[in-house]
């Protein structure tokens, strides 16, 4: 039998497990420990936060109407390894020594307690241990800093684990899974998080240019392969485990990162190695709820990158737009969170530096303050895309219109001189691409004939082949022109656009400062002007 726990399950039971949580004192205890500037610290909230998922996930489980059978053990169980599992993310020890324990004596009202009785009793006693370290007769073992409560709490946790399978014999047949941990026989494990990769399905052969994003890519892909997930270290030392890349769009940058990552899998594959690359998209990053998308974003990291049970890539394609808001004045406190967030992934303070992992993200410019460039632990990789007619070539017949050899009609001094065109006119691989749509159009332009859409698909490849057109040099040196000319009007437009609303603002300051001039007029004139002028006496002059 096995027990799943969603996600939508633990938010329900969340609030009132806060409020448990508070209740318990927990809140208060920590904040003595270390109150840091503003009454308590990021990690002491973390802590709380830890606590109360891993009670809400309980809470959840005995809502469940088949886990009757299960009782205190199955619920106290989660409880305790949810919430050590959460605790060590945030980086508490590991498992005490096996000599430490709980003593049973001091626990026969929670051997008689029912389910959720359990849960209370071990909430408050959590907070009551980490109370006894905090008072301890020892000074050199009282709890000074929030780092020390939080490797307290995770060793309480980690004990009453032990504690909970001497007093309740586990079910072997009982299993229990969250989104976090999979719970059978009284044994933790992590869930493995399998989902698409999302990558696109290209390899370095569809890459033209970024010859140094391609080496360092690849190598740094081949060192996180090395990990050795049975000793837990990676023999070699790696320096960086991100990669950043700067390029203009359409250079290539992204096709290349993709690239990186399926070079990684099937590295991996052939190898059987545990793996995974994780793309960051912006619905992770940018969410509307307050503080939602900055939590968001380092459960990704610390359960999808950081804990996962083998390698993991990770790809972030315009990181500069998560630094968009950092010049405004009137900036969100959940922008600066996310800020908070991404830049402590990038200088290496949040995520271990163990080489079991890498990431390559980009963006189109480098408008960063020197804040933000210091988060930056290398100079940036330059992604040039094409740069010589030979690379505009290779990408256009070779990469772009693969397989379509036959129906293109150019010779190779052709060839050389539309390569020459497309760098003269610096097309960028986005514009390639659309050049390439253009003649693949062209060459599949016919009428497909009544038997074709009944037909199956060889069939219907083989009518292709046979009814496509050919299209020489001279048309695509005209669909070249065409491009152009059509980029040219639309850049045209745009400078016109902005220049109007540039002139329509301007237009707007000079109304608006010669209206507050006639203001200023009006009230500078005496009192009575525009009627009669007074005489001496202040009467009306005769």
């Amino acid at each position: 039998m096995i027990l799943r726990i969603e996600r939508r399950d633990v938010e329900r039971e969340l609030a009132d497990c806060r409020q448990a949580v508070i209740g318990s004192g927990l809140g208060r205890l920590l904040a003595e420990v270390d109150p840091g500037d503003f009454g308590t610290t990021a990690l002491n909230l973390g802590m709380l936060d830890a606590v109360s998922q891993a009670l809400a996930t309980a809470a959840a489980l005995l809502r469940l109407p088949q886990a009757e059978g299960l009782g205190r053990m199955a619920a106290g169980q989660l409880f305790v390894e949810e919430a050590a599992d959460r605790l060590a993310a945030l980086g508490a020890a590991g498992e005490p020594p096996e000599t430490a324990g709980l003593a049973l004596r001091d626990y026969q009202e929670l051997a008689q307690a029912g389910a959720r009785e359990a849960l209370d009793f071990l909430l408050k006693d959590a907070a009551s241990f980490a109370r006894f370290y905090q008072r301890h007769p020892d000074a050199g073992r009282r709890l000074k800093r929030d780092a020390e409560a939080l490797r307290c709490m995770g060793s309480y946790f980690r004990l009453a684990g032990r504690l909970l399978c001497r007093l309740y014999p586990p079910a072997p047949d009982a299993e229990v899974e969250t989104p976090r941990l999979r719970l059978r026989g009284g044994k933790a494990s992590a869930v493995r998080l399998e989902e698409p990769s999302a990558l696109l399905p290209v390899t370095f052969d569809d890459v033209v240019g970024n010859a140094e994003l391609v080496k360092s890519g690849s190598r740094l892909a081949r060192d996180v392969a090395g990990f050795d997930l049975k000793a837990g270290e990676n023999p070699k030392k790696i320096r960086n485990q991100i990669l950043f890349v700067l390029g203009t769009p359409g250079c290539g940058k992204t096709v290349t990162a993709h690239a990186v990552g399926n070079y990684f899998l099937d590295l991996c594959r052939k190898s059987s190695i545990p793996s995974r690359v994780r793309v960051i998209r912006r619905t992770d990053w940018a969410s509307s709820y307050q503080n939602q998308s900055a939590s968001r974003l380092l459960e990704i990291f610390q359960e999808e990158v950081f804990r996962f049970d083998g390698v993991c890539g990770v790809y972030w394609p315009d990181i500069d737009t998560a630094f968009a808001a950092r010049g405004d004045s009137d900036i969100r406190q959940e922008e600066k969170a996310n800020l908070g967030t991404i830049f402590g992934i990038l200088d290496g303070t949040i995520g271990p530096k163990n080489g079991k992992w890498f990431m390559v993200c980009d963006a189109n410019t480098l408008h960063m303050d020197e804040a933000t460039l210091s988060r930056l632990s290398q100079a940036p990789i330059t992604a040039k895309g094409p740069v010589t007619p030979e690379d505009y070539v290779k990408l256009l017949r070779d990469v772009k219109l693969r397989g379509k050899g036959p129906w293109l009609k150019v010779a190779e001094d052709e060839w050389a001189r539309i390569g020459a065109r497309c760098l003269k006119e610096r097309l960028s691989g986005r514009s390639v691409d659309n050049l390439a749509g253009r003649v693949l159009t062209e060459i599949e332009d016919f009428t497909e004939p009544p038997e074709y859409f009944t037909a199956d698909l060889e069939a219907k490849r083989k009518m292709i082949a046979e009814l496509s057109r050919s299209v020489g040099a001279a048309r695509v040196m005209d669909l070249i022109s065409e491009h152009c000319r059509f980029e040219r009007d639309a850049q045209a437009k745009e400078a016109e656009e902005k220049f109007r609303g540039r002139v329509a603002e301007i237009r707007f300051h000079l109304s608006a400062q010669r209206a507050a001039l006639m203001r200023d007029v009006v009230r500078e004139d005496p009192p009575g002007a525009g009627g009669l002028p007074e005489g001496p006496s202040g009467g009306a002059s005769s």
